[in-house]
């Protein structure tokens, strides 16, 4: 897979500035994910077992160990403050490996020492533990960009059918949404953003058939009004719409796999889908 990058691993900061680890003079030795944090819960229902009663995935801890060669004991100094600013946790920024670079973790770093080589101009063995506090991987792309397998967007391994999946649909009443994560998109949690645009005179109504979920917006919409349900919140032309006799104050979850939906009351209309995939 061609990419504009020398090295494997890759720093994103959330104001979009990208750090390349090998082109800054940082070789990492390795950088290995762990399965994600599954945590179990059980109840003892006799003298000879016991049943799952929940489970959850809590934050995962995820180590970078790497080298740092400078040229001089100024360059040294230089090259360790480059790296506290490239890893600093203020707020948390994103770990791309170019293996996969259609998948990011969002990460904060632990304290960390930058140990020196004796009196050598070189940093050893600089052990970083990243915390992805939410415990998954996420697509590096969202459903509003082209399938493509060339664009380090999507990739083999993600459960994505050659078959490009649609997330955007016009005056089709029923259709199919595919989530390929591991997990659930639950809207308290990932929410998916469906953005509504078309007549809807005597209200809308949205149906995830395959979780048996329904919302409903009880008021009128045009063609002219942007409607949009983000996760647990509706808006109409970026005003929240969250009082009683709006909405039937209902959500829509999405299964893992395909997910039947239903669009009732509305004509001349086009919806969209848009979310990221988990891992």
């Amino acid at each position: 897979m061609p990419t504009k990058y020398q090295g494997e691993i890759i720093i994103q900061r959330r104001d979009g500035t990208i750090y390349d680890l090998e082109k800054e003079g940082i070789k990492v030795i390795n950088f290995d994910p762990p399965s994600a944090n599954f945590q179990h819960t059980y109840n003892q229902i006799g003298k000879f077992g016991a049943e799952l009663v929940d489970t959850q995935i809590q934050q995962m801890s995820i180590p970078l160990t790497f080298d740092v060669t400078a040229r001089d004991n100024y360059d040294y100094e230089l090259q360790r403050l480059k790296v506290l600013r490239i890893f600093s946790s203020t707020e948390p920024f994103y770990v791309i490996n170019m293996r996969t670079p259609f998948l990011r973790w969002k990460v904060v770093a632990d304290s960390f020492t930058y140990p020196r080589l004796g009196n050598f101009w070189k940093a050893k063995n600089v052990a970083i533990n990243l915390v992805c506090y939410d415990g998954l991987a996420e697509s590096t792309a969202t459903t509003l960009d082209p399938f493509t397998f060339d664009g380090d967007t999507y990739g083999i391994g993600m459960g994505i059918p050659f078959d490009t999946p649609q997330y955007s649909f016009t005056n089709q009443a029923q259709f199919n949404i595919l989530n390929p994560s591991i997990i659930p998109l639950l809207s308290n949690e990932r929410p998916v953003t469906i953005t509504f645009k078309g007549d809807a005179p005597s209200g809308l109504t949205i149906k995830n058939n395959t979780t048996g979920q329904s919302f409903t917006y009880f008021k009128a919409l045009s063609s002219t009004d942007e409607f949009k349900l983000i996760g647990l919140v509706p808006m109409v032309n970026g005003v929240q719409r969250l009082g009683n006799g709006l909405s039937n104050r209902e959500f829509v979850d999405y299964a893992i796999g395909n997910n039947n939906m239903e669009i009732v009351g509305a004509t001349n209309f086009t919806i969209q889908f848009t979310t990221r995939f988990y891992y």
